[in-house]
């Protein structure tokens, strides 16, 4: 027997597992999470994988026996032409499954899988030991044909209990089953007609085709919804599942879930954890159907994949959560990096491990304004970290985090982060240097030239010296600064740029300068 491990920890995934184990026993567990592939996979949806995982990973920490899935709905009918499709090739394949029809790049897959194949490869660089499953197979082998059978059988039963707990009148034309119309292709312009159970065949009239057909029940039609979630609960025993707060609420589809998988097909609900939306910050909730998207596959290119798990996976499910792609990202890299960092949390952080991180304790925005100041040559980069005091042990590991670097800056950095090391100063800016401040970049100049080891600190106190001698302010003169060296009225804390850049380099760029 496995043992049930007794945990003070504050992490809510600790917490869920106890009331687990103690509403449900030892297990085994089967836990499942699922997606609808109609758009790009993103951020969002990741929370539901990852809350997922998070049970998976505590489980099987604590010796108990589980399998994690997730489930493809593949089988569902595209709803609308998205922003992001050209309505000349997709309004025809409205209300047809994404499984049957043709990706927006015209290649070879699916539309189905043209979406979700990114998405699993982006599972494998998070450590998700997920099984994936595709809700058309479920449908085309009979893997759900018992439950379809029942709910055919208990139209009227499941009509009461939708009517009862959501409040909404269901028509008399309402069926649990929406039949797929092989000649066409659609689902969402037929209607059942009849239910013949001696030989378990619909009979299903479509408007498309104006044709009413008899064909077998299995791998002809889909259960809606709210029939259709229970059904693989009882169909796969699905213990655990974490679903969002739209399925969670007062007379939404886990209130109904319950009832109908008990009272019609025999099952018991899995052990529930509702989850909050990500919101992009400044432009709201994710949503595949409006753009208004971050994929998985995408972040993975700027961040480790333990840096992504601990920002999804820190706080409990049910807390607002929202994505900022600049500053965010920064320091969430920090925050898995250096153990020293106040707001660091280590339960996460263990939970987070997707292998191959490997703490090189360099501020990640300092790593990002050394590589502009190197000019992306990784060379260059170690000799800047050399110079300024950072010392890193694994060459392979900085050119890595070198990459994210790279990335970040190219997708979502903003202009004040953004920089290049000049060679010349350009034209424009040289009126723009008052006298004053030409006197006081010429002390600079000396000073780099008589300490050329001094460090940013050393720097900084530097500049601030001649600024107060000179009568220059602070602000102006390391204006005057980046707009000699980098064309800009700002740029990285002065001190530590000069540093960064070398001492010798600024001080032969001011002279350069002040030569003209």
């Amino acid at each position: 027997m496995a043992e049930q491990i007794k945990t003070q920890s504050a992490h809510w995934g600790d917490k869920a597992v106890d009331l687990l184990l103690q509403q449900r026993g030892e297990g085994p567990f089967l836990i499942a999470s699922g997606i609808s592939p109609s758009g790009r996979i993103h951020v969002g949806n990741l929370r539901e994988v990852l809350t997922a995982d998070i049970m998976y990973r505590i489980l099987k920490e604590r010796g108990h026996e589980a399998k994690l899935i997730f489930v493809a709905d593949d089988y569902d009918a595209l709803r609308k032409v998205y922003p992001f499709l050209d309505p000349a090739v997709y309004e025809k394949y409205v209300g047809c499954p994404l499984s049957e029809i043709p990706a927006p790049d015209g290649s070879d897959l699916t539309y189905a899988e043209y979406f979700l194949q990114p998405f699993v490869k982006s599972l494998k660089k998070l450590k998700i030991d997920a099984h994936v499953v595709r809700a058309s197979e479920l449908y085309r082998d009979g893997v759900l044909k018992k439950q379809i059978i029942q709910a055919l059988n208990a139209r009227d039963e499941i009509a009461e209990i939708l009517t009862r707990i959501t409040g909404k009148e269901i028509g008399e034309d309402w069926s649990p089953f929406n039949p797929h119309c092989r000649l066409c292709g659609n689902m969402k312009t037929t209607k059942l007609v009849k239910w013949h159970p001696e030989t378990e065949e619909i009979t299903y009239y479509c408007s498309h085709c104006d044709k009413e057909r008899t064909v077998p029940v299995v791998g002809n039609g889909k259960l809606t919804w709210r029939a259709d979630w229970p059904a693989r609960w009882a169909a796969l025993g699905v213990d655990v599942e974490p679903f969002g707060k739209d399925h969670g609420g007062k007379g939404g589809s886990y209130d109904t879930g319950k009832e109908i998988v008990r009272k019609i097909y025999g099952g018991v609900e899995p052990f529930p954890i509702i989850y909050e939306w990500i919101r992009l910050k400044g432009l709201g909730d994710m949503s595949s159907s409006k753009g208004n998207v971050v994929s998985v596959d995408e972040v993975l290119e700027v961040v480790p994949p333990d840096v992504l798990r601990y920002f999804i996976t820190r706080p409990a499910p049910k807390a607002s959560l929202a994505l900022d792609l600049v500053t965010q990202l920064l320091n969430l890299v920090d925050e898995v990096d250096d153990e020293s960092k106040k707001q660091r949390d280590a339960r996460s952080v263990e939970l987070s491990q997707a292998g191959g991180f490997v703490p090189l304790h360099i501020p990640f925005n300092h790593l990002v304004n050394v590589w502009q100041v190197a000019g992306g040559d990784f060379e260059k980069v170690k000799k800047i970290l050399t110079r300024t005091g950072f010392k890193y042990s694994d060459e392979a590991a900085l050119l890595e985090r070198c990459h994210y670097a790279d990335e970040w800056l190219k997708r979502y950095a903003t202009p004040e982060f953004i920089f290049q090391l000049l060679d010349e100063t350009p034209a424009e800016i040289v009126p723009l240097i008052s006298d004053e401040e030409k006197k006081a970049l010429s002390l600079i100049a000396d000073e780099l030239e008589k300490n050329p080891e001094a460090d940013g600190n050393a720097i900084h106190q530097i500049i601030y010296n001649i600024a107060n001698s000179t009568g220059v302010s602070m602000g102006n003169l390391c204006k005057a600064l980046y707009r000699v060296t980098l064309g800009r009225d700002r740029g990285p804390r002065a001190g530590w740029f000069v540093a960064m850049a070398g001492n010798d380099q600024i001080a032969s760029r001011i002279r350069k300068f002040l030569a003209k």
